[in-house]
């Protein structure tokens, strides 16, 4: 297994309380996010997604810190598939009049799956920014 870890950053016109009010609605993801189709938060907090190229996967919020305005998530074990751990996490920082948004993914990949893994993990990144581009009209 190897361990794949990106991370990018997007500046936006927002403030970052209002950026963080709106990236720590963690059932919200489908509506800005282009490769999620849909979200179905379960009773017990973790949350299935419905991915647009037709897989789904459980996650859960793994930490969530309001005052340092980082969330992070990750797989629920146990699910079948290639990956077995993989751990997001956002920060929304003040810049400016602005805010600034990071986006880092890590996840556990067999080996021969690795390059696959950057590229799919970079555009899900990539596709988050643009959303958040687009939601606030950076």
């Amino acid at each position: 297994m190897t361990i794949v870890q990106l991370s990018k950053t997007t500046a936006l016109p927002a403030d970052a309380d209002t950026v963080w009010a709106f990236v720590s609605d963690f059932g919200g993801y489908a509506s800005w996010q282009p490769h999620i189709d849909a979200v179905e938060m379960q009773p017990n907090g973790d949350r299935k997604v419905d991915f647009t190229r037709g897989d789904s996967v459980f996650d859960r919020i793994a930490s969530q810190d309001d005052a340092a305005r980082t969330l992070t998530y990750e797989l629920v074990p146990g699910q079948p598939g290639p990956m077995q751990h993989l751990a997001a996490t956002f920060t929304v920082r003040e810049a400016g009049e602005g805010s600034e948004v990071e986006y880092a993914i890590e996840a556990d990949v067999p080996d021969e799956m690795q390059d696959m893994a950057r590229m799919g993990i970079g555009a899900d990144i990539d596709g988050a920014l643009n959303g958040l581009n687009s939601q606030f009209g950076a």
